[in-house]
């Protein structure tokens, strides 16, 4: 993979990104303004911002590759001896940049029959907005070349170059030889991104080298699909709340904000035995219902308390254990990034997946309580000493304000006042407050580090839900969900066959994949099936 140096070229990129996504929530926040206290609804303001948002996904994606940022799984290539792995990675750098040039290389064919195009309400020359994809190819392109050049000195830098180009003519071979069955592109198709995700390929791009192997041995579809679909998949003003969810766990995270909710939550368990490791859980069913991303839970939670589970005698494995384990757990308690990019996928109320998150996430905490205290009277762990009524009424104030974000989230959603953007925003404006007016722990300077760090979250995430819409449309056009539901069907008309399967086909995924991709490449397979089975769609 690239990594990043410190160039000039490098922090425009990062700047770039950064002041898109400060932009995009600028124009949100202006837009609840107008909304709420004006009472004037700005006509252009969601047009406009989901535009800088679908620019920001992209300039992201290339930020989160030169951080290594992107979801990947290297528990297979990490096993390899030192020759075998160095060649492999060099292949992903190939491969990588041969999509990206790809991409790039359709995005500008894509330009032409867009130029007589405008948007609808602010009549804006719809190629601008399409521009953001070859823009974003060529900055990855650049990223994997200087990668690459890096290592010319390096035979098997040439060698893994010479593989994918005798890869990439053999498709073509194939393809040109005569129509290859649909089954068998399918097949061909889940093996390549398997076998891709396998050697430690991003999954966003191994999702979009298998879409692009299948075009390219079905022959009658062209390849500019590709681009069009991505930022189809991706032109959502719901999903704007994704950048604005993980922009307020960031500011929440730096704001001080994190360190007084886990007071709290060690002022009401930590007495326990194993109440220490119990923190992590209270606390991040209080942190998440603010952040909306997993990842800002596991940074926030595990650098404040695996620290003192470490110092108060837990195994480093057990404390790391119990913060993933909680954090699995957060991504229930809404608002939660996960039923947001679920919701697009469906069609879903995010309301109604919010109220659905809250019953199950319960049962996991009160489940992994349960397992630490058992964990630590067979390990004898210490417990800390039972507060005073006092003390845990000063943890309660310190907390106040920010156990107030929740309420004014979800109150907001769920009783239908505001969008769950516009509720995403007015997270990010209250961590602002709390942080720089309140706490006064975040300064200026500290603003366009949270925001290019978020741009490069979002890139991660967005590309691959781009990616993840081509595979999609794919698997819709070949009937996948209609064969999966018939073939269920056979097995039984019971709804409960098809559960089990669901549960065990994300179980086993689940170990290996983060649970973004396994949710992007699996809803749209099973959730097709669910109305043939009478099942309810928020089951």
């Amino acid at each position: 993979m690239a990594e990043h140096g410190g160039g000039m070229a490098w922090r425009a990129l990062e700047g770039s990104a950064g002041l898109l996504i400060a932009a995009m929530t600028a124009l949100v926040a202006f837009q609840v303004f107008a909304r709420y206290v004006v009472n004037y609804t700005l006509p252009w303001s969601e047009e406009l911002s989901r535009y800088v948002f679908l620019w920001a996904s992209f300039l992201g994606a290339g930020v989160a590759l030169g951080r290594r940022a992107h979801l990947g799984v290297d528990s297979l290539v990490t096993r390899l001896p030192d020759a075998a792995r160095t060649f492999l990675e060099r292949v992903v750098v190939v491969v990588v940049g041969a999509f990206a040039l790809l991409l790039g290389y359709q995005g500008l064919a894509l330009l032409p029959a867009l130029l007589t195009q405008r948007s609808p309400t602010m009549g804006l020359p719809v190629v601008f907005i399409f521009a953001a994809v070859p823009a974003a190819a060529l900055i990855l392109v650049w990223l994997q070349a200087r990668a690459l050049l890096r290592e010319r000195r390096e035979a098997s830098a040439w060698i893994a170059l010479g593989v994918v180009i005798a890869a990439a003519a053999a498709l073509a071979a194939i393809g040109g030889a005569g129509r290859v069955p649909p089954a068998a592109l399918v097949l061909v198709l889940l093996g390549v991104l398997v076998l891709l995700i396998a050697i430690h390929t991003p999954i966003a791009f191994a999702v979009g080298l298998s879409c692009v192997v299948y075009l390219l041995l079905k022959q009658d579809i062209p390849l500019v699909v590709v681009p069009h679909r991505a930022i189809s998949g991706m032109d959502s003003f719901l999903l704007l709340a994704i950048p604005l969810f993980i922009l307020a766990g960031d500011l929440m995270n730096t704001g001080g904000i994190t360190e007084r909710l886990v007071g709290f939550a060690r002022s009401l368990v930590g007495h326990v035995r194993g109440g220490l490791g119990m923190s992590a859980v209270v606390g991040e069913y209080f942190f998440s219902g603010i952040s909306g991303s997993s990842a800002a839970d596991v940074s926030a939670i595990g650098s404040l308390l695996i620290p003192s589970m470490q110092r108060a005698g837990y195994r480093t494995e057990l404390a790391v254990s119990i913060v993933s384990a909680a954090s699995a757990m957060g991504v229930l308690v809404p608002p939660c990034l996960l039923m947001v990019i679920l919701a697009s996928l469906t069609d879903l109320s995010v309301a109604a997946l919010f109220m659905a998150g809250f019953l199950p996430a319960a049962a996991m905490a009160l489940i992994l309580l349960s397992l630490i205290y058992i964990q630590a009277r067979r390990e004898g762990l210490p417990r800390e000493p039972r507060p005073s009524l006092g003390e845990v009424l000063r943890a309660f104030a310190r907390s106040a304000l920010p156990l107030l974000a929740p309420v004014i989230i979800l109150g907001g959603i769920l009783a239908g006042i505001v969008t769950p953007t516009e509720a995403a925003v007015l997270a990010v404006l209250y961590a602002l407050l709390l942080g720089m007016g309140v706490y006064r722990e975040i300064r200026l300077r500290d603003l366009l580090p949270i925001f290019v760090s978020t741009a490069s979250l979002t890139g991660m995430v967005m590309f691959l839900v781009g990616t993840a819409s081509v595979l999609s449309w794919i698997l819709a056009a070949e009937g996948v969900p209609l064969l999966l539901g018939s073939w269920v069907l056979s097995l039984s008309n019971n709804p409960a066959p098809f559960l089990l399967l669901t549960i065990l086909v994300f179980l086993v995924l689940g170990a290996v994949l983060e649970g973004l991709p396994a949710l992007i490449i699996l809803a749209p397979i099973f959730f097709p099936v669910v109305s043939r089975f009478g099942i309810d769609p928020l089951h």
